[in-house]
């Protein structure tokens, strides 16, 4: 028996009957499946829910199926199913997933928007003569208005759309298809305001180069941006119109984000389009999730847009790999610093793991001690420190756990943002003579660096230890 069967038996959300199969199995039953692959045991279960009326489905017989299962995609209101009748079962989870993607987005908004207007044109007009009138106009407005404004449509909208349908004026010009250019009826839509919108764009470690074609676009397209104070200029350089960068510091962060999310909803309901710009991804520690729940109960569905985050970015831009191949299986991503600047819980030591750790270094001495003394991480684990990754002055300094922190102080302190990496697979590809040195130009050179403390070498600093 598969496990997740055997939980729901035990968790009695499953009924388990461990006698053999009779006609009695099938009384009250709506549905029957037969997942056993004797053949005929399969045509006497099949002859039984015939006599019973019993709908089945069985394993790998579409002869004797009476249904078979779908792929399922839902947005609110919306359902789609998909059924290849169980030639190729797993085939209709690729054909629902390329529907899905090609609808229009908020499609389950528009849906659900569309519902509340009919409602209410119904009650305004609930005559039986009206019946017809009510559903040409409607269907006028779902044929000719495009998904995103309809999913836009706010209560004051729909009253200013029920005004017109009752305007007998307002009605023949939607009768008889006196359109805009944007190919609604003219008098609804000039009577719906603009609502803005909210994207979340992950900005990348740093170097401009490496923002997605999509943060690009929302970056240009934007009416306000709201940015990290960790997000480089050369990023944020890129901004043309208004920008606002957090003011938090130790101690203000929570009041920072409370100022953005106010700005944010301020700029949305005068119809600006609003892109808050992380540094990474907005996910990864980011506070993106909290974003999308807050925009969310005022109303806003937040636009996401991914970025490449620092955890993963970093180690390769230092010549690092976080997983290979008899050293590290695995990596984890974790913060050094917990909620309210308190100590964070840290993992405990895994000798074929990577650790990356983020928000790290400005606790760094008590987060090694914590590491060493608690979690049983040996002093002498390979470790580094990769600041301000992908930019110009990106700076690599190299240790091990028991003298990161002198070596970090004895080349001035740190540059933030940084991040912490420890593990074995930081010497994979470092040699005795020779330093592998791999940038985001995509460029993979040996410099002999024996001799030498530190050496600059193009768009990375590397301290040498």
């Amino acid at each position: 028996m598969c496990p997740e069967l055997l939980y729901r038996i035990q968790h009695n959300q499953v009924e388990w009957i461990s006698d053999k199969f009779t006609a009695k199995c099938l009384v009250n039953v709506d549905l029957a499946f037969f997942c056993d692959l004797d053949p005929n045991q399969a045509v006497t279960i099949a002859s039984e829910c015939r006599k019973h009326r019993v709908p089945l489905n069985v394993t790998d017989r579409n002869d004797l199926c009476d249904f078979f299962m779908t792929s399922n995609y839902r947005d609110q209101s919306l359902q789609i199913a998909v059924s290849t009748n169980g030639e190729a079962s797993k085939l209709s989870n690729r054909v629902r997933r390329h529907i899905a993607s090609s609808l229009p987005p908020r499609l389950g908004d528009a849906i659900r928007r569309v519902g509340v207007l009919r409602k209410k044109v119904r009650q305004s007009d609930p005559s039986d003569v009206s019946r017809v009138r009510r559903m040409r106009w409607l269907s006028q407005i779902c044929e000719y208005w495009s998904m995103e404004r309809l999913a836009q449509l706010s209560d004051k909208d729909m009253e200013d759309l029920l005004e017109s349908y009752h305007d007998d004026e307002g009605y023949e010009s939607v009768e008889k298809g006196n359109t805009t250019l944007l190919g609604a009826p003219a008098t609804p839509v000039n009577t719906v305001s603009k609502m803005g919108s909210i994207v979340l764009v992950g900005a990348g470690p740093g170097d401009p180069d490496l923002l997605t074609m999509s943060a690009h676009n929302a970056i240009k397209t934007a009416d306000l941006v709201l940015a990290d104070k960790i997000v480089p200029a050369e990023v944020v350089a890129l901004v043309k119109c208004e920008l606002k960068i957090a003011r938090k510091f130790p101690g203000n962060a929570d009041a920072a984000q409370e100022e953005f999310n106010d700005l944010a909803l301020a700029a949305m309901k005068q119809g600006k389009k609003v892109v808050r710009l992380k540094q990474g991804d907005p996910f990864l520690f980011g506070r993106g999730g909290e974003e999308v729940l807050f925009f969310r109960k005022h109303g806003y569905i937040a636009q996401l847009i991914p970025g490449i985050s620092s955890s993963v970015a970093a180690p390769l831009l230092a010549g690092i790999p976080l997983t290979h191949r008899s050293v590290a299986s695995q990596f984890l991503v974790t913060t050094g610093t917990g909620m309210k600047n308190s100590a964070a819980a840290l993992p405990m030591f895994d000798p074929h793991r990577t650790d990356v750790f983020l928000m790290a270094i400005h606790r760094l001495a008590a987060l090694t001690q914590d590491l060493i003394n608690t979690q049983k991480y040996p002093t002498d684990i390979p470790c580094a420190i990769v600041e301000r990754a992908s930019c110009a002055d990106q700076r690599v300094v190299w240790g091990v756990l028991g003298n990161i922190v002198q070596v970090l102080d004895s080349v001035g302190g740190s540059r933030p943002p940084g991040l912490l990496i420890v593990g074995h697979a930081i010497n994979v590809l470092k040699h005795d003579t020779l330093e592998l040195v791999l940038y985001n130009d995509i460029y993979l050179q040996s410099y002999n660096v024996a001799a030498k403390s530190s050496l600059r070498v193009q768009k990375s600093d590397f301290i040498v230890v």
